[in-house]
């Protein structure tokens, strides 16, 4: 297992982390791409069901790519930045909540409709973002 990442950590750890960081952060951008890339492919016209189902699951691929970066990435975070980080994902998850409540009464209004469930994801990362840096912030 590699070393703890965090605050003060030594040159060579550290650009270890900064490379685990840039994977999730590459695989995260390459997880959205795909997901708005699919969804614009889907919207634009009608595809058989077989290339219709590669499209629409195209985007499963990246985020599990994703999942397996965030893994080795926390797994070498140091005792204060993974409870920072655990801080900031429960946090997160009352934040993306709201968001998805407000979202589905506003629809059942009629407001918002074209919104779709796929799209939450981006409740669940600006929430966690602002999750994050909040916390950070209160530990310094």
């Amino acid at each position: 297992m590699d070393e703890a990442c965090g605050p003060g950590v030594a040159t060579e750890r550290g650009a270890s982390c900064r490379r685990r960081s840039g994977a999730v952060l590459a695989w995260s951008l390459v997880a959205a791409g795909a997901l708005i890339g699919s969804t614009l492919l889907l919207v634009a016209r009608e595809w058989g069901p077989g290339l219709g189902l590669v499209i629409a699951l195209a985007p499963v691929a990246p985020f599990v790519g994703m999942f397996f970066a965030l893994r080795r990435s926390m797994a070498a975070l140091d005792e204060m930045q993974r409870k920072i980080q655990l801080e900031a994902l429960a946090l997160c998850v009352v934040l993306a909540s709201v968001v998805c409540v407000v979202v589905g009464q506003l629809q059942k209004l009629g407001i918002g409709e074209e919104l779709d469930l796929s799209m939450g994801w981006v409740a669940i990362a600006g929430s966690y973002i602002v999750s994050y840096l909040l916390v950070k912030a209160r530990y310094g």
